[in-house]
């Protein structure tokens, strides 16, 4: 997951990533606090290695902060980093309708070349570890690309980096960004239906980046690095293999209880401007111990997925 898990960016009430040049480190472990999730207590990490604290002082804490966006000519929308000198870290995408934004904090080593950047990421006891440089013409680059929570730090520059330009000096959000509470997704819910939508979502998003990275989508939960139980209480959760399908992915949840309904989740791409993902989920319309049937994929972008007899369409 790259410094994308807890930004969730509409695209015609889907989720869409801005750029391929993020890879799903970060940005994948924010992404999926968007909603509330109900994920699995992270395993006990290796103190990290310490990292020069953030401090005003710091003339190169006093050069980050500030506003910096992304100047990739291929992103549908940019992305905005805020740096605080106080050692916080605010991410920003935009959806049509409003803006949200995830708080991380970060931490700099400026003795290293390139400069190290360590981003810790809530409920995520294992550090986010890149580097970053300024350029000769004043724009910063940050090595997103394959830097997952618990990854060794990059030694040197992907071509997928990624360049920032600073636009303004400002460390506070805008008036109109709504800032995602961290701990929502890590409270466990007492609505055990709440319990399956909310991690059939999460896969659901989950794949989505694991696509966008990788031109396919996972065989596995723990493919994912979501830290999703496979079994809880209520409900048992796996994705479905379908032989050699490479344009969709089912996910299910299924009741164990007699009393609870069943999920079916479908991850499947679209054909919008090249490949685009696009997911929905199918509820059965009585308590079930049986999940859905593979819906019916639209045949053009204008359609919703069809539920099988027996279930109907999530609206979100």
């Amino acid at each position: 997951m790259t410094i994308t898990q807890m930004l969730k960016f509409a695209y015609s009430s889907k989720l869409q990533i801005a750029s391929k040049l993020f890879s799903f480190s970060v940005f994948i472990v924010l992404l999926m606090k968007l909603e509330p999730t109900v994920l699995a207590q992270p395993a006990t990490a290796p103190t990290p290695t310490p990292s020069q604290p953030a401090k005003q002082t710091n003339p190169i804490v006093q050069k980050l902060s500030g506003q910096w966006q992304t100047q990739e000519s291929s992103s549908l929308q940019r992305l905005t980093f805020i740096f605080t000198p106080e050692g916080k870290l605010f991410i920003l995408l935009p959806n049509p309708n409003t803006s949200v934004a995830a708080e991380v904090k970060y931490r700099i080593n400026p003795t290293p070349q390139p400069m190290h950047l360590d981003v810790t990421i809530p409920s995520n006891q294992q550090p986010v570890l890149t580097i970053f440089e300024f350029t000769a013409d004043g724009q910063m680059r940050l090595q997103l690309d394959e830097t997952n929570p618990g990854k060794p730090r990059p030694t040197a520059f992907s071509p997928k980096a990624s360049l920032f330009k600073k636009v303004s000096d400002a460390t506070t959000l805008p008036d109109n960004v709504q800032l995602i509470d961290p701990k929502a997704g890590n409270q466990a819910t007492n609505q055990p239906e709440v319990e399956a939508k909310q991690i059939i979502g999460t896969i659901n998003r989950g794949q989505q980046a694991h696509y966008l990275e990788y031109q396919k989508f996972s065989t596995t939960i723990e493919q994912l690095g979501l830290d999703i139980k496979p079994e809880t209480e209520n409900y048992r959760y796996r994705i479905v293999s379908q032989d050699k399908q490479t344009q969709s992915v089912i996910s299910t949840a299924v009741a164990k209880k007699p009393e609870l309904r069943s999920y079916t989740g479908i991850t499947f791409v679209r054909k919008i401007k090249g490949d685009l993902t696009s997911t929905a989920i199918c509820e059965t319309d009585k308590p079930s111990t049986k999940p859905p049937l593979p819906p019916t994929l639209p045949s053009n972008n204008f359609q919703q997925v069809k539920c099988p007899l027996g279930s109907h369409l999530l609206v979100r």
